[in-house]
């Protein structure tokens, strides 16, 4: 008889294999990748996308640990210079943390800030998927190489 998943396992799931299609973006990059933008001017670096995202989850991680959203904070902001392996090796430490806040959070309660937790997992996702969009963006924009992941994800593909 098959068992069943717990939300926090299906959510972690879900959440882990978004954020292998991120880390397959991130493997085919060189460290001169993070200054590209997009070609208009309020366009923000490919290096910020990454920053973001690593933010993002690094904070929305408090907000699950402590109830209520604690403000937005960046590990890379300590690390110089940021490369695409040291981005991956932080996204990777907040991944290990959420795991482990999920065996310890109940998703299904109400927090202090009158939130379930399981909406502050949802927003890591839509956020993540934000990104994954902008950085389509890039790749085609740049002419980047598509990982396969994406490809069979999003079915992307350069016209020939």
């Amino acid at each position: 008889m098959p068992t069943s998943k717990s939300l926090a396992d299906i959510l972690l799931t879900q959440w882990l294999g978004i954020r292998a299609m991120t880390y397959d973006y991130l493997d085919m990059l060189e460290p001169a990748h993070l200054a590209w933008t997009l070609p208009f001017p309020e366009s923000r670096s490919l290096g910020y996308q990454f920053w973001c995202m690593t933010g993002a989850h690094e904070s929305y991680l408090k907000e699950l640990e402590h109830g209520e959203w604690q403000g937005f904070s960046c590990s890379l902001d300590q690390l110089k210079p940021v490369t695409p392996a040291i981005i991956k090796s932080q996204m990777q430490l907040a991944d290990a943390r959420m795991a482990d806040l999920l065996k310890t959070v109940d998703l299904e309660t109400q927090r202090k800030n009158g939130k379930y937790a399981y909406a502050v997992v949802q927003r890591m996702i839509e956020h993540e998927m934000h990104h994954q969009g902008q950085l389509i963006n890039f790749l085609f924009c740049h002419h980047l190489s598509i990982p396969q992941s994406w490809h069979e994800k999003w079915a992307l593909a350069y016209e020939d």
